[in-house]
């Protein structure tokens, strides 16, 4: 049986306020898998964005 070893890593995105739950391997320290991933951040981010510039409009 093989063990592996795992880390969690929890934080806040600045630009969207989204909690980001990272898996990370204990032996190399790299990042094996990201909730939600950076590019579902940045589409979250680009979404406020031109939210924000539609109301703009509207007002």
């Amino acid at each position: 049986m093989q063990n592996i070893q795992r880390d969690l890593s929890f934080s806040v995105d600045d630009s969207t306020g989204d909690v980001v739950v990272r898996v990370i391997d204990g032996e190399s320290g790299k990042i094996v898998r990201q909730i939600p991933s950076e590019e579902i951040l940045r589409l979250t981010e680009r979404l406020d964005e031109m939210r924000s510039l539609l109301f703009e409009a509207k007002a």
